[in-house]
């Protein structure tokens, strides 16, 4: 086990405590503040993956052998992420030479209390797995609207498979079969998905072939449920399409795709940053007939426009990505459940407003909860009798729950995507 990844996981959880950021993003920012490497930066990204997905596990042994200490958040940090790597069946080699050498590159900043307990933890290879590794309001949740067993099978398939990895081929910049031919020379496989053309698994390849692809402007990762989304829109040439809270601009850049550059998209964000970002973005992917607007859409848009396509996909708890960022489970709570679910009524609210006679709108999130996504559907539907929930012409994933048999839910462990719920309206007059 590299030392230095280890601190660099450190590190990176001591900036998520005093800034509230997400690993991921600590990560990023703890790598470029010092001299690490990026294979040590990959070892780090593995280490706190581990350690997402068993810090319960790995909290609840240390207080059983260690009733009644109180542990500086050095000390606990230090055990606890130990502890989940060896939960997580990581290879850490000889314990004693592993804490020798943190030791000696931590220096001064060696958390001492840990010191006497560190001994303790060679007996946990040998320990049976496993505690369920998620807070107890989420799993009575996900037992609630799945049922217990689909709830375990859920829970246990995020742990142990890994995502795949989706992508698009950008045939903005070249046509498709030179870019499957750039891939091939690349050692980049592609591979269809069956269930809807035009997006692709990529099954082998480096992440640095990867990744060149990528920076030439050729493909695009994203989810499957993010193209899942915009087939479900069904843009076509020649549309007026409103993307609403669009950055970083995925969604806006796949409904061009399937525009193929004709017609007009309004993307709105209210993030200026955000905004500067998406337009490099769409330009760098040759995005042509976006047009960016910084606009808060909980209220009244700068623009006045009947759009044949409204696509919504507003801010949420993100309960669906936990798979992709198995951290989310610990930073997510039933209150920024209510507030999201709030948020988002204003904002669908707001945008159907741009919807002519006889238009659609998509409302979407990642979040697999009810308060988020029926509810809010069931309450936008009440008051606005003008609009009727419709079936997608694309089947899949599940129906909706409460009743909207029209709306769909993705699920991981089914769908081998992020959580995702999608509901399509139509303006009748």
């Amino acid at each position: 086990m590299d030392t230095q990844a280890i601190l660099l996981s450190i590190e990176a959880l001591k900036m998520c405590r005093d800034t509230g950021i997400s690993p991921s993003s600590a990560l990023y920012f703890a790598f470029k503040r010092k001299r690490y490497t990026t294979r040590e930066l990959r070892m780090a990204r593995k280490i706190l993956h581990i350690y997402s997905i068993y810090r319960r596990s790995a909290s609840i042994y240390l207080d059983k052998i260690l009733p009644d200490t109180t542990l500086d958040w050095m000390s606990k940090t230090l055990l606890e992420l130990l502890a989940s790597c060896i939960l997580g069946r990581m290879n850490l080699g000889d314990i004693s030479t592993l804490v020798s050498r943190l030791r000696q590159s931590m220096g001064k900043n060696w958390p001492e209390q840990s010191e006497r307990f560190l001994g303790l933890l060679r007996y946990m290879y040998s320990r049976p797995r496993r505690e369920v590794n998620y807070p107890d309001w989420f799993v009575k949740y996900l037992e609630k609207i799945i049922g217990k067993v689909e709830a375990e099978h859920y829970m246990d398939f995020q742990d142990n498979v890994k995502p795949p990895i989706y992508c698009s081929l950008n045939t903005l910049r070249m046509d498709k079969e030179n870019i499957l031919k750039i891939a091939e020379e690349k050692n980049v496989i592609l591979k269809e998905d069956s269930r809807l053309p035009g997006i692709y698994i990529v099954e082998t390849s480096s992440t640095k072939d990867l990744k060149t692809l990528m920076n030439q402007g050729l493909i695009v990762v994203h989810d499957f449920s993010s193209y899942y989304a915009v087939k479900v829109l069904e843009p076509r040439l020649e549309d007026i399409i409103l993307d609403v809270c669009s950055a970083p601009g995925t969604k806006t850049w796949l409904t061009t795709l399937e525009m193929r550059n004709n017609g007009i998209i309004f993307s709105i964000d209210s993030s200026w940053k955000r905004i500067r970002s998406q337009r490099k973005r769409m330009t760098f992917l040759n995005a042509k007939i976006v047009k960016l607007i910084q606009a808060d859409a909980t209220k009244s848009l700068p623009i006045r426009i009947e759009a044949d396509k409204v696509l919504v996909d507003p801010p949420c708890s993100s309960t669906g990505l936990i798979w992709r960022e198995p951290y989310y489970r610990w930073m997510i709570r039933p209150r920024h459940i209510r507030m999201f679910a709030n948020l988002q009524s204003n904002i669908l609210w707001s945008s159907s407003r741009n919807v002519k006679k006889g238009g659609y709108l998509v409302y979407s999130t990642c979040s697999i909860t009810v308060e988020e996504n029926e509810y809010v559907i069931e309450d936008f539907l009440k008051t606005h009798p003008d609009f009727e929930l419709v079936e997608p012409s694309i089947d899949v994933g599940s129906t909706g729950l409460r009743g909207l048999v029209e709306a769909r839910r993705l699920y991981p462990h089914s769908n081998m995507c992020n959580g995702f719920f999608i509901a399509l309206l139509k303006r009748r007059y």
